[in-house]
C-alpha cells in the first residue's frame, strides 16, 4: 500500500511538473511575441526579464537547491560509478538495461533532483 501511494503522489508531482513547464513555455513564448511586435512597430527591442540573480536567492531556496543537487550526485553514483555502460550512448539506454528496483532508484533521484 505504501508503494502505490508513493506512485500517486509522484503521478501528482509529475503532472505538477509538466503544468509548470507549460506555464513557462507559454510565458517564453508570449513575451517572445511581444518582443517582435514592438520591435516590427518601433524599431527597439526589447529585452525579457532575466531570471533572478542566485545572489537574491533565500536561504531556503539555497537549501532546496541543495537538496536537489544531493539527489543528482546519488543517481550520477548509480549510473557512471555503479554500472558498465556497454554498448548505451544514452542514459536511457544504459537504464533500460539495468534491474527494475536499480531502474526506480535512479528514477526517484532524479525526479527528486527536478530532472526528470
Amino acid at each position: 500500500m505504501p508503494r502505490e501511494l508513493d506512485k500517486e503522489r509522484e503521478r501528482i508531482a509529475e503532472a505538477g511538473r509538466e503544468a509548470l513547464a507549460d506555464i513557462r513555455r507559454t510565458s517564453d513564448e508570449a513575451a517572445a511575441a511581444v518582443v517582435r511586435v514592438i520591435e516590427q512597430q518601433t524599431g527597439i527591442t526589447l529585452v525579457p526579464p532575466a531570471a533572478p540573480s542566485i545572489m537574491d536567492a533565500t536561504k531556503e531556496q539555497l537549501m532546496a537547491a541543495d537538496l536537489r543537487a544531493q539527489y543528482a550526485v546519488a543517481a550520477m553514483n548509480i549510473v557512471l560509478r555503479k554500472w558498465t555502460w556497454g554498448d548505451a550512448q544514452t542514459l536511457g539506454e544504459l537504464v533500460r538495461g539495468l534491474p527494475e528496483d536499480v531502474r526506480e532508484q535512479i528514477a526517484d533521484h532524479l525526479v527528486k533532483a527536478g530532472l526528470s
